[in-house]
């Protein structure tokens, strides 16, 4: 009797531990997959706002990127509206920053240091950053 006891004992810790780990293994991939979507939106943004051609100031705007855990954008992308919407580029913005928001609430690990926030002006016909400090 307490041999079969012992054998069915055996047998729930062994589909308990099947459970958790293929618990674990689908929240790996399910986190590999967010980093692929991230990393394929970062892609599109980053050629979205490649071509910072301007002929003046106004076209030349800052976007606030991705989403920190101690909040603020994770990053600042300086692009020009003359070529490309501004509104696309906010949207995809938009898009990482709810991606990183979703990756902040599973992180340990804790990133406060600032990013400094950056201003755009249209030199020699390109949209550049300046740092005011």
């Amino acid at each position: 009797m307490s041999c079969l006891s012992s054998v069915i004992k055996l047998s729930a810790t062994c589909v308990v531990m099947t459970m958790l780990l293929s618990g674990c293994s689908s929240a790996l991939t399910s986190s590999k997959a967010q980093n692929a979507s991230e990393s394929v939106l970062n892609t599109q943004l980053n050629e979205l706002t490649s071509n910072k051609s301007c002929t003046a100031s106004y076209q030349c705007k800052v976007l606030g990127v991705g989403s920190r855990v101690c909040g603020g954008p994770s990053k600042y992308v300086v692009y020009s509206t003359l070529n490309h919407s501004q509104e696309q580029a906010e949207q995809l913005a938009q898009k990482i920053t709810e991606q990183e928001q979703l990756d902040n609430a599973m992180l340990e690990f804790k990133d406060c240091s600032p990013v400094l926030e950056v201003h755009s002006l249209c030199i020699d016909n390109q949209c550049k950053t300046v740092n005011y400090q």
